[in-house]
């Protein structure tokens, strides 16, 4: 791995950020740099050099393609130079180093999240055909093998000051739901921004109507604040909000979390409250969100690719 010069990290774990030519990154590595101040970590810029095939990395024969390939590794730092730039300009204090390595994007990018306090990629937002067929854009494959929060961000959205600062979180009572609920509370302390716990239940056909549907109601929020508790006493400056929604776990979370600050929510469920399913919604919101979505893995998974 070849590394642009930049500060040491004394020891703590970087927000990592994945790098490339395209807008969409350019608005990844924004957002992870506002992600890395207010935590106090440093960031690590990172381009992966997907050699095309039959290329060499480091090759040993003629002139021309070992200047063909100084050429490709040189335009990969150079994409990293033009990034940190882009950073220090806005965020002159903020530790930031850059790294090159070699390899397809997902898998580098799996591999430094070994080591990172959260993973950051930008994502243009998918067309009809991709929502439709495409089955395993970068950000599905990270946040199913990264091992350390996962966060897709698309472009910039003009939205109400209220709903950006607006922390959104999925729960459903499993211990991966819990990891979730950690990391938004302390998005929000860090951020400012109110705290909004969502609980989403399916819709079935003997849905319960009237006064009965009021008591599932109450019923849930109760869970909620229950399930909160611990949070509240560790962040009493956080104002939180419940809801509970009904239908479809993906689509109801993106429908509350539109132009939020973040969505929030785990990688897998268990379905702890009664009727609630978050399980892997977050393969369909990341097709179908329109905030940043932050996908929290279980506990002590491996980082494998």
């Amino acid at each position: 791995m070849a590394t642009v010069p930049g500060s040491g990290s004394h020891g703590l774990k970087p927000v990592v950020v994945g790098v490339s030519r395209s807008e969409a990154s350019m608005a990844g590595v924004a957002w992870a740099a506002e992600e890395a101040v207010p935590r106090h970590l440093p960031l690590r810029l990172v381009h992966a050099l997907e050699w095309p095939p039959g290329a060499e990395p480091h090759p040993h024969g003629a002139h021309p393609q070992r200047t063909w390939s100084a050429h490709f590794r040189a335009g990969g730092e150079m994409v990293l130079r033009e990034a940190a730039n882009f950073i220090r300009e806005r965020h002159p204090h903020l530790e930031v180093d850059a790294h090159t390595a070699d390899g397809p994007r997902a898998r580098v990018l799996v591999q430094q999240g070994a080591e990172a306090a959260l993973l950051v990629v930008g994502a243009k937002p998918p067309n009809v055909v991709e929502q439709l067929f495409v089955v395993s854009p970068l950000g599905v494959t990270l946040t199913a093998h990264a091992g350390c929060p996962v966060a897709v961000v698309g472009p910039p959205q003009q939205a109400p000051d209220d709903q950006q600062q607006l922390i959104v979180v999925g729960v459903d009572g499993s211990a991966n739901s819990r990891e979730a609920m950690t990391f938004a509370f302390e998005e929000a302390a860090l951020s400012g921004a109110r705290l909004r716990v969502v609980a989403v239940r399916h819709v079935h056909p003997g849905r319960p109507v009237g006064g009965e549907e009021e008591d599932v109601e109450n019923e849930s929020r109760a869970e909620l604040s229950e399930a909160t508790a611990g949070w509240r006493e560790k962040y009493p400056d956080v104002e939180i909000e419940y809801q509970v929604k009904y239908g479809h776990p993906a689509r109801a979370l993106a429908h509350t979390a539109a132009r939020a600050r973040c969505l929030v929510v785990g990688s897998r469920g268990l379905g702890g409250f009664r009727g609630m399913l978050v399980g892997s919604v977050s393969h369909v919101l990341l097709h179908q969100g329109t905030c940043p979505l932050i996908v929290i893995p279980p506990q002590g998974g491996p980082a494998t690719y």
